[in-house]
């Protein structure tokens, strides 16, 4: 039992030392190395923060990047890998983003005459765990 919570991403080795004594006052001593292994207990998250504007070219061919959204998740190992999709579906008519280099590219050519702005919601979601969903909106 431990007095309060443990935390891998806080402190991830603890020391201790364990006292056995019997009810003659006879006691030895054990010192314990504990290393905790991570749980995916954290969610992704936008950096350097949740809203993004890129711009592109009119003219630009089909497949052009516009900008790459990167999201962070704290925990180690598989628990830490994102992968980015745009939400709602719909939106990818036009655009595409990478789900593991978050980078946004062009789909179809561009008319500005037509439509002069597009808003993109970009989802990241940890590998593990799908509550784990934090977005991204660009202008």
């Amino acid at each position: 039992m431990t007095r309060r919570s443990l935390d891998r991403e806080t402190t991830r080795d603890h020391h201790v030392t364990v006292v056995a004594q019997d009810g003659g006052g006879l006691q030895c001593r054990s010192a314990v190395h504990i290393t905790l292994s991570d749980v995916n207990d954290n969610p992704p998250r936008f950096v350097p923060h949740p809203h993004y504007n890129g711009s592109v070219k009119e003219d630009a061919s089909v497949g052009s990047p516009v900008l790459r959204v990167a999201a962070i998740d704290p925990d180690v190992g598989i628990n830490r890998r994102v992968r980015y999709s745009l939400e709602p579906p719909h939106v990818s008519v036009m655009f595409a983003v990478d789900a593991v280099s978050g980078v946004i590219t062009l789909l179809q050519t561009l008319d500005r005459e037509h439509q002069d702005s597009y808003n993109l919601r970009v989802s990241a979601v940890d590998q593990v765990i799908r509550w784990s969903r934090r977005w991204a909106y660009v202008k």
